[in-house]
């Protein structure tokens, strides 16, 4: 199934937030069968006030995403057995006519937190790609804020790389390394916002164990997703789950300590 037939297949339809989205179906899938992922709700986790930053835009979850030499297809059923292709997870078409997104859902069959990691992730990138009509000056402000303190560190190593060629820029390239940094900055601040809106999200499961880059602190972590919270409130039934620490296990009363 090519994109344009996916498109063209009507099956689309418009979240409580004003999110436009579609569910295509597997062969072998009966009708519905999609909404036992939870996707509508993970749909209406996207704050209302976001959903105008992203311009045109429809995200579609899709059984699976196939690279077929330099064109991207959708798959309705599985590989035959022995049979291997190149499936993706996700793909990403920006055009001035419109955003597309689509999710391989098989791809994340096991994996629900992965699903709403990669479905954030992406809306906060269409997002970042627009610069906000008003509440931006707040975030500049606090990203500056932190750039002078003594902690450094970022979500993501594309964050990093940018943070690293603003503070090596030459002053003629200053604004546009700004303008760099920030939309790395403010697209991993609002991903992380999303889905902790959705579900909890521990600061621990953030980081590789042996992280290539200088991790964010947890206070301006904290600061970071409260500034997205002010500026985009979450939607009816939704609240902010805390990025924090797991809970650690209670030793049972009267056990030896090790």
């Amino acid at each position: 199934m090519t994109i344009e037939e996916v498109l063209r297949s009507g099956n689309v339809r418009t979240g409580d937030n004003g999110l436009v989205y579609g569910v295509v179906a597997a062969a072998s899938a009966e009708s519905g069968a999609g909404d036992d992922r939870g996707l509508e709700r993970l749909v209406t986790a996207v704050p209302r006030a976001l959903v105008p930053r992203l311009g045109r835009a429809a995200c579609y979850f899709v059984p699976w995403l196939l690279k077929q030499k330099r064109t991207v297809v959708v798959g309705l059923e599985p590989p035959p057995e022995g049979e291997s292709r190149k499936e993706l997870c996700h793909h990403l078409d920006v055009k001035p006519s419109g955003n597309l997104l689509l999710i391989s859902l098989n791809f994340y069959e096991h994996d629900s937190y992965g699903l709403a990691m990669e479905f954030f992730d992406k809306i906060a990138y269409l997002a970042a790609l627009n610069p906000p009509e008003s509440g931006g000056d707040d975030f500049d402000r606090l990203l500056r804020g932190e750039l002078d303190q003594s902690k450094p560190g970022e979500l993501t190593p594309e964050a990093w790389e940018w943070r690293t060629s603003l503070a090596e820029a030459a002053p003629a390239r200053a604004a546009e390394a700004w303008r760099n940094y920030r939309r790395a900055a403010e697209t991993d601040a609002l991903g992380l916002y999303m889905a902790a809106l959705y579900t909890d999200v521990f600061y621990e499961d953030l980081f590789e164990p042996n992280p290539d880059f200088p991790v964010l602190d947890p206070d301006l972590l904290y600061e970071r997703v409260r500034a997205m919270e002010r500026l985009y409130p979450a939607n009816r039934g939704f609240s902010l789950q805390m990025v924090r620490q797991r809970p650690r296990r209670r030793r049972p009363a009267g056990s030896p300590k090790s």
